[in-house]
């Protein structure tokens, strides 16, 4: 088990798209940053549709949509500040990437 507060940064990269259980997830990111420490998730429109949870293609299909739900999973989760997206796609010849981050908040 990983002590409480042991890290500065969290990453999830191309994958909470297939996260069956993302308050349980982002209950643990939290648990485990610092005060002030930052969690960046990245994700594409890219994904194995096979392996996809459900949400993601049917109920909110669009890369809005996809940056909300990430959003949301930040927000609904206690003792997070307010998510901020960047849309770091390097082009619009290549698919598009996305960056949703949060800071665990400070006591």
């Amino acid at each position: 088990l990983v002590p409480a507060e042991a890290f500065e940064f969290v990453t999830c990269a191309l994958s909470i798209d297939y996260m069956r259980r993302p308050a349980e997830l982002l209950a643990e990111v939290q648990r485990v940053l610092r005060p002030g420490g930052l969690a960046v998730f990245s994700f594409s429109n890219r994904c194995f549709v096979t392996k996809v949870v459900k949400l993601w293609i049917e109920s909110y299909p669009s890369d809005v949509e996809h940056v909300w739900v990430v959003g949301s999973y930040f927000h609904f989760t206690q003792g997070f500040d307010s998510p901020v997206c960047v849309d770091v796609s390097p082009g619009s010849r290549s698919d598009p990437l996305y960056v949703v981050m949060a800071a665990k908040s400070q006591p």
